[in-house]
């Protein structure tokens, strides 16, 4: 294998972890989409509530259609880590903030004459408005942080080495020996993070002594080496 081999190589799997940072920005876009629009449609369903006294039940249906996928897609930023609720006598770690408060809007309409009540609504808006907001920063430093990997050359090959090294998981949740919960604990395990890193650098000084000597080159300079050290 000569060295415009080896060169054409290392752009191909530059390329491939290119192409693979590009589909995770794209998908970074759209859930940054889907979680404004679901917002969006949180901020009319509450301003309907306090300012019109008026229960919208179609925006609501939408909203608790897709609560569990907002949810998982807001994270730790949707989550209290402890939530202590004098009201209801409630008290509990890992809170889900937005699963759990979207239901009590449903009759909030007729409580709001109770002050107690209506202050404790306003403030539990409040909190989810500052937990979407908490995620869209999220999503921009994601965003920032995919944008600066594209212009790395050495992020995109490490990107690609590891698409590759994953080829024989993908292949396994294809025919469906590994389910899509396994083949992500799987591919983010230390272990196989460990093998990637491994073959990551040995692919890429590999490459590198390719290129600038020639494998035959690098051979004959450590064979001599070997042989200096034997005649010492």
């Amino acid at each position: 294998m000569d060295k415009m081999d080896i060169i054409l190589i290392v752009l191909g799997v530059i390329l491939l972890g290119f192409i693979i940072k590009v589909i995770d920005l794209k998908n970074v876009l759209k859930r940054d989409e889907f979680t404004r629009n679901y917002r969006d449609k949180f901020i009319i369903l509450v301003d309907s509530i306090l300012k019109d006294k008026n229960f919208n039940k179609l925006l609501y249906y939408e909203l608790t259609l897709d609560v569990k996928a907002m949810q998982s897609e807001l994270g730790n930023d949707g989550v209290y880590f402890h939530m202590t609720d004098n009201l209801k006598g409630y008290s509990g770690n890992n809170y889900q903030l937005l699963i759990n408060f979207l239901p009590e809007l449903k009759n909030s309409v007729y409580e709001m004459e109770n002050e107690i009540f209506r202050n404790r609504l306003i403030q539990s808006i409040g909190d989810s408005d500052d937990m979407f907001i908490r995620h869209f920063g999220t999503l921009n430093e994601l965003k920032k942080s995919i944008f600066k990997e594209l212009k790395n050359p050495f992020s995109c090959f490490s990107e690609g080495m590891k698409t590759i090294n994953a080829l024989p998981i993908f292949i396994l949740n294809w025919f469906g020996f590994l389910s899509d919960n396994n083949t992500m604990k799987l591919r983010n395990s230390w272990i196989i993070k460990g093998i990637n890193l491994i073959l990551i650098i040995i692919s890429l000084i590999s490459a590198i002594i390719t290129i600038v000597l020639g494998w035959d080159e690098f051979q004959q300079i450590i064979t001599n080496i070997f042989d200096l050290l034997q005649r010492k």
